[in-house]
């Protein structure tokens, strides 16, 4: 298993918000978008990898089961109400069906793709890192586990995955001590890759959407 970054062309993980920023948006709705390319997926998994694509994961083959992706960064003081996962194959852009190759680097099936998506709090020089602040724990499937992205070669169509309370990513929390403690990190949205069925056995092209929606408190 690893864990790569999005977007290894120069775009920062690609993530946009689309709301007022500034004193208007405090406390008020915020709109993240957020696109993921597999085949912009490259083989760096440091910062300072960005803005090059030496090849693909895994040797060239691109992503594997349990490999995971950093597809967007979640500001601190953000309460998450709702994650939508798009795949939309009529739209003037079309999200594009994943597709995959062999063990031997040829040409795969891809008959059924699952996955999971939750969120971390990591090291910003080291993304593997989990950064726990006092009252938060990452986790892989908070918001989505293995869920069916491909079923019989096709794109599922866009659901709403994560609606049934809210989650805080807090920036100062209690210590133990009593004093009051500061992230040391940064939250990022993580999408894990689950089974992979067919011939495929890695990923190497492919674009969806995630559409996150919160509130921004004191940001």
């Amino acid at each position: 298993m690893a864990n790569f970054i999005l977007d290894q062309k120069g775009r920062l993980l690609n993530t946009v918000f689309s709301s007022v920023r500034g004193d208007g948006a405090i406390g008020g709705n915020e709109l993240i978008e957020v696109t993921i390319d597999l085949s912009q997926v490259g083989s760096g998994t440091s910062l300072t990898s960005l803005g090059t694509q030496s090849s693909f994961p895994n040797s060239g083959l691109g992503l594997a089961a349990a490999d995971t992706i950093d597809v967007a960064v979640l500001p601190y003081n953000f309460q998450i109400q709702s994650v939508q996962l798009i795949a939309d194959t009529n739209a003037p852009t079309p999200d594009v069906i994943p597709s995959g190759v062999t063990g031997a680097g040829a040409a795969g099936t891809l008959t059924a793709l699952t996955y999971s998506l939750g969120r971390f709090h990591v090291a910003a020089t080291d993304r593997s890192t989990s950064q726990n602040p006092t009252g938060f724990t990452g986790a892989a499937t908070t918001y989505a586990n293995a869920q069916n992205l491909v079923a019989a070669s096709a794109m599922n169509a866009s659901s709403l995955i994560y609606t049934t309370a809210t989650d805080f990513l807090p920036y100062i929390t209690p210590a133990s001590s009593g004093s009051l403690e500061t992230s040391a990190g940064f939250y990022v949205l993580r999408w894990t890759v689950g089974t992979i069925t067919g011939t495929a056995t890695n990923l190497r092209a492919g674009r969806f959407r995630y559409r996150i929606n919160g509130a921004a408190f004191n940001m």
